[in-house]
């Protein structure tokens, strides 16, 4: 019997997906459940079920990280992934960690089935593959550099194998292959691009491998310099671009005795686990990180996105193009020094995405109609694999919609902060925060505001706010409702500042209008 663990975050379900079908009938059995993801990494190294079905949500752990972290381990056993969201970019996301199967919920039960059946042949294979290779003391070139790149995890003899490979006395290098897009019915790709590999390069200067989710190479030469290994990404790309595949790769360096070679992969590995982070079309080599900034120790995280999402939506309005694309770029890099995670930050960059269109429709109602036909790059965000380009489509789409509401003509720098007091009084404006957007020094922009308007930026500011201020007392609001409505948190602040400009308390003034 093939053993099954359930992983469902609802105890009617995970009941109902154990007496849903006859598993015994088509050779399973369910020998456990779990709650979630972390639950079922404890079951799963007690039980060590070949088939686990789980839910795609739940708390603590969900699927696609319980996946990830039994891919990480090699655990050798195939997932089906269960959703209650009819979500393709969810499907892809799941797809991307070589699962076996995607169902929705409530379960097609004739389709769980066929899944079933397919896996018990599967499996079945397996299995004999393993006995085979138990039975005969003769091992393949594809079992030998596995125990050379693998020795402490199963205590093999790597200079056992190094010699079976025919590598005693050579250096070497080991190149790992991650395939993206490989979508369902297309079983065999990986096969083909391996076949294909094989051709290009003869066995005499590479050894081809298999470890999950990643396809290898044991280069017989090291690369020799950044020239070699662009070199090498180019050839790779023209055989697997045959195949409709995109794939990430890393090269974890040279070593001088093959039995170091463990060494190469495993930095070749930790290349992979964060290509996210690397540059496309590249052989990713341990090149500098292009996103780490370090955070003030000191700084207010909370206020200092605040500021960040406020400088954008401003350089939006303002249409200042060079400051968006710099602001996209900086609130990246933070997200990514809070947390180094691909879901932590697209979520969140879709979060401040979304806050600030909303904030732009709601100050120019004029530009609904234009983000209604041209919607934030959601599906492209989560569906990309490299952080380079979200930064990208992210800052295109954002000066889009920039360009658009300043279609009619930008202005000088003035008029347009003007503008934008008239429509933003009521936030937080600060004069060196509008310096940067426009890239001025922040004591020459107060220069040139207080020439052209006769004013210093703060005295306007606070003479619109109060004639707002004046016009919402005239409709009867609370003085403490009117301060924030117009800016000022504080109403005793509030309260001066009426006074100074108006001559009576906003009590007052309301009184007499």
């Amino acid at each position: 019997m093939i053993k099954v663990l359930i992983v469902d975050d609802e105890p009617k379900l995970r009941e109902g997906m154990r007496t849903l079908i006859s598993w015994e009938e088509l050779g399973y059995t369910v020998v456990a459940t779990a709650a979630n993801g972390f639950e079922a990494l404890d079951k799963f190294h007690s039980f060590a079920p070949k088939l686990i079905v789980a839910d795609i949500r739940m708390p603590g752990m969900d699927g696609l990280e319980l996946i990830n972290e039994l891919r990480k381990e090699n655990a050798n056993c195939h997932v089906i992934i269960l959703s209650g969201h009819a979500d393709f970019e969810y499907a892809k996301r799941a797809i991307s960690y070589h699962i076996d199967g995607y169902l929705l919920k409530p379960v097609d039960e004739e389709e769980l089935i066929s899944y079933l059946h397919d896996l018990r042949v599967t499996i079945s294979q397996e299995e004999q593959l393993s006995q085979l290779q138990t039975d005969f003391p003769v091992r393949s070139n594809e079992v030998l550099l596995r125990e050379l790149l693998q020795p402490r995890e199963n205590g093999f003899d790597t200079a056992e194998s190094a010699a079976g490979l025919g590598l005693t006395g050579w250096s070497c290098e080991i190149v790992l292959l991650e395939l993206k897009r490989a979508q369902k019915g297309e079983d065999g790709s990986e096969d083909r691009v391996r076949s294909l590999l094989e051709q290009h390069w003869p066995a005499e200067e590479a050894l081809f491998f298999t470890l999950p989710p990643y396809m290898g190479i044991l280069l017989k030469e090291p690369l020799k310099d950044g020239d070699a290994r662009t070199a090498l990404w180019n050839d790779l790309n023209r055989v697997i671009s045959k195949e409709g595949l995109d794939f990430h790769a890393a090269s974890g360096g040279g070593v001088a005795d093959p039995e170091l070679a463990s060494q190469s992969f495993s930095a070749a590995r930790e290349l992979l686990e964060s290509a996210f982070f690397g540059r496309r079309e590249i052989l990713l080599s341990g090149q500098p990180d292009e996103w780490l900034v370090r955070i003030d120790e000191t700084e207010d995280i909370e206020e200092s996105e605040r500021d960040e999402e406020m400088e954008l939506l401003l350089a939006i309005e303002t249409g200042s193009n060079e400051a968006i694309k710099a602001l996209v770029g900086q609130i990246i890099r933070k997200l990514v020094a809070i947390k180094r995670n691909e879901t932590y930050i697209k979520d969140n960059l879709i979060r401040i995405m979304s806050s600030t269109i909303a904030r732009l429709e709601a100050a120019t109602p004029d530009i609904r109609s234009f983000i209604a036909g041209n919607p934030s790059p959601t599906g492209e965000v989560y569906s990309s694999y490299y952080l380079s380009d979200i930064e990208n489509m992210a800052g295109i789409y954002l000066e889009q919609i920039s360009k658009q509401m300043n279609s009619g003509g930008k202005g000088d720098e003035i008029k347009r902060i003007t503008d934008l007091i008239q429509r933003r009084y009521n936030e937080n404006l600060k004069l060196g925060m509008l310096a940067q957007i426009f890239n001025y020094n922040s004591a020459y922009l107060g220069k040139m505001f207080k020439n052209q308007m006769g004013e210093h930026f703060n005295t306007y500011l606070d003479k619109v706010r109060i004639e707002k201020a004046k016009q919402f007392l005239t409709q009867g609001m609370k003085v403490y409702e009117v301060a924030e409505r117009v800016g000022y948190m504080n109403s005793d602040y509030f309260n001066a500042k009426f006074r100074k400009y108006v001559g009576v308390s906003p009590t007052a003034y309301r009184k007499d209008n």
